[in-house]
Formats: structure tokens, C-alpha cells, sequence
């Protein structure tokens, strides 16, 4: 596989949820609203990922479930990658789900009090992030320089 991120062109890490996978509602109710820790795919982008980063996160799906595929929070990277075994469920809608978990990457990130829906990106130029063209691949994706700038319009923030 070649290699399609490096760090000259990074924005932020992209770490994604399908929430009929990881069940985002169930979380939510317990009232936390941050995430300490993510499943990535060990390999070259993992690798990459380094304390600071800036992380956005993604709920992907069709909101059938009336959870709107968007981006959710944002933080940033607080340690490097490491081999992981989940052990326990936790908000996994399935054991076999948690127990394919191989590696995570610790995080900090808040999640917004509302999300920003993919209807608001397209809207601000952002219809061409590897999520949106790909969304099955692997965790981490990412976001470039340009398309975090666009998104920056929408969460009023700065790198």
C-alpha cells in the first residue's frame, strides 16, 4: 500500500466511529463527554501519530439512528501508538467488535455540544477528505492542511 499522508501535508488525524459498531449514544448517557483513548490499525499512520497532534472525530453511518454522520470533537494526540487488547466491552455493540482491537492511540478529546454535520462541511468546500471519498478505511484516516483550515470556519478554532 502506498503511502498517501506524510507530515508535510497533515492537518489532523482523523479517528472514526460507526455507531453500529461503537455505540456513541450509550457513551453520551453515561455524561462523559471526552475520550481518552481510540482503536487505530498499527501501521505507517499510526506510527506517524505524535504527542500534540491535532485529532478530529468522526461518526460515520446514514443516521437512520438519528446520529448525524459529522464530525463530533476534536483534541489532540497524548501519546504514541501502542498494541492494545480490549479487556472488556466497554460501549462495543459486540464482543467480537472489541476483541478485534489491536492497537490505540491516547487521546484528549472533547466532544462538541453539537456536532458538525457533513452537510456543513460540503457547504464550506470540504466534500474531498478521505473519510467522505473512503469511509470504510481503516483508523487513523486524516485531514489536510487546507481542508482543517475549511473546517476551522465551522468549529471557530485554531490549530
Amino acid at each position: 500500500m502506498s503511502r498517501t499522508v506524510d507530515r508535510s501535508v497533515l492537518g489532523a488525524w482523523l479517528l472514526k466511529a460507526n455507531p453500529a459498531v461503537w455505540d456513541l449514544r450509550g457513551f453520551l448517557a453515561t455524561g462523559d463527554r471526552r475520550m481518552t483513548s481510540w482503536s487505530v490499525r498499527p501501521g505507517y499512520r499510526s506510527a506517524l501519530m505524535a504527542v500534540d497532534d491535532r485529532v478530529l472525530f468522526w461518526l460515520s453511518g446514514d443516521g437512520r439512528d438519528g446520529l448525524v454522520r459529522g464530525l463530533w470533537g476534536e483534541g489532540r494526540v497524548t501519546g504514541p501508538a501502542e498494541p492494545w487488547v480490549e479487556g472488556e466491552p466497554g460501549h462495543w455493540r459486540r464482543p467480537a467488535d472489541a476483541e478485534r482491537v489491536r492497537a490505540r492511540v491516547p487521546v484528549d478529546i472533547t466532544l462538541f455540544d453539537e456536532p458538525v454535520p457533513h452537510t456543513e462541511l460540503r457547504a464550506v468546500g470540504v466534500h474531498d477528505m478521505e473519510v467522505q471519498r473512503q469511509p470504510f478505511g481503516p483508523n487513523p484516516s486524516w485531514v489536510s492542511r487546507d481542508q482543517l483550515a475549511r473546517i476551522e470556519l465551522l468549529l471557530g478554532s485554531a490549530p
